[in-house]
């Protein structure tokens, strides 16, 4: 299973974007070192409470001619049309593949913040149509030589993208999806799920990933497909030598976790497209036991519980857990994430690897001993028997 290093920028009151920016980039340095496969962040507009991360398109560049190995995921991109045309979204990312050597991937989606789809002038009747018709129209222009297309939202004579992108045929490209029925459109379209529980539960997003590979397997694809099943911990993953310390940290991520889904209901009212996330007002954000264990939105504790959680996930089946390591002060996610990096990944990314404790081998041999010695003593005769 492939794990990812996720940010958003987030500023703590009084700190300044500047040194942010400098701190997230010593962060995915410390991630690539660690082993994490994949950093990411998302596109966020007009973002209130710290959330600086507008333009990832920007950070990757700067990102990728410091780092060798790590991956860069767009977690995710905006598609409705007055947020970004799909053809300038299909550039961008076909140059950042080339640049970075095939280290891009492609997460999708439609916005779920009135801030930035007031702003944008995004209407929340149309966002999911045109998010779908611009997937259509990207992967079109990645596929075909020329291309050209016509929908409702767009309508594109032949051409030729250029640059064309490293990877064959195009970066893998996913989508943000929280609600079954956008679980059912990805595995529809051959593509992957960035898939988040949204607080709601791991009995929630078991049932969404389980309508993913049902779809995916009953559905014939015409394009190249990108199977592909992630989970995103959308609070936060605090992982230090203790239990207490990790505890003593948590507070401003359950306090993110709450602010962030606070315009969840009133979108759900807005739009059909949305009704699902009326479902986080029966969520109790002041229960930290529920918040923490139960939410499938964080990874809290010291190594050993770190790894308990994380199995968790691994038993959904997914192929990438990305963590988001934010909401927490700079030197508990830099931290976090050599915790994670040192005592967590390993044990799930190459558990063949791992050394063992002195008392543990020792008993693994003194265990195997009688069936070797056994087998000695059989041998013996044999040769005895032979030589008689």
């Amino acid at each position: 299973m492939r794990f990812g290093f996720i940010s958003e920028g987030e500023c703590a009151p009084g700190e300044s974007h500047r040194q942010r920016y400098v701190d997230l980039i010593d962060e995915i340095l410390l991630a690539e070192k660690m082993g994490f496969d994949v950093c990411g962040t998302s596109e966020q507009h007009f973002a209130i409470g710290g959330i600086s991360t507008s333009a990832p398109e920007t950070i990757f560049p700067y990102a990728m001619a410091l780092t060798s190995r790590i991956k860069f995921l767009h977690a995710i991109t905006l598609m409705p049309t007055q947020f970004n045309h799909p053809l300038r979204v299909a550039e961008r990312v076909a140059t950042e593949d080339i640049l970075s050597g095939g280290r891009v991937e492609l997460g999708t989606g439609r916005g779920n913040t009135n801030l930035a789809l007031h702003a944008f002038e995004v209407g929340v009747e149309e966002n999911k149509a045109q998010w779908s018709e611009g997937v259509d129209l990207l992967r079109a222009a990645f596929l075909d030589d020329p291309f050209s297309f016509v929908g409702k939202y767009y309508k594109v004579p032949p051409r030729s993208l250029i640059p064309k992108p490293f990877q064959r045929p195009h970066p893998p490209i996913s989508v943000a999806a929280t609600s079954p029925n956008t679980h059912r459109e990805a595995a529809e379209k051959g593509i992957g799920v960035i898939s988040s529980s949204s607080f709601m539960g791991f009995g929630y997003i078991k049932n969404a990933l389980e309508v993913y590979d049902e779809t995916f397997d009953n559905t014939e694809h015409q394009l190249p497909t990108h199977r592909s099943k992630s989970v995103m911990i959308f609070g936060s993953a605090v992982c230090l030598e203790s239990m207490d310390e990790a505890m003593a940290e948590v507070p401003p991520a359950l306090s993110y976790a709450k602010n962030a889904l606070g315009a969840y209901e009133r979108l759900s009212k807005l739009s059909a497209d949305y009704q699902y996330m009326g479902a986080v007002k029966d969520i109790d954000f002041h229960d930290p036991d529920f918040m923490l264990n139960e939410s499938a939105g964080f990874v809290v504790g010291d190594p050993a519980e770190c790894r308990r959680q994380i199995q968790r996930y691994v038993d959904l089946g997914i192929d990438t857990l990305l963590l988001r390591i934010d909401s927490i002060r700079h030197e508990t996610r830099m931290r976090t994430i050599e915790n994670l990096g040192r005592h967590v990944l390993p044990h799930f990314t190459e558990p063949h690897n791992l050394s063992k404790p002195g008392d543990d081998a020792l008993a693994t041999i003194r265990e195997a001993r009688p069936a070797h010695y056994e087998l000695v003593a059989k041998r013996e005769a044999e040769l005895a028997q032979q030589t008689s």
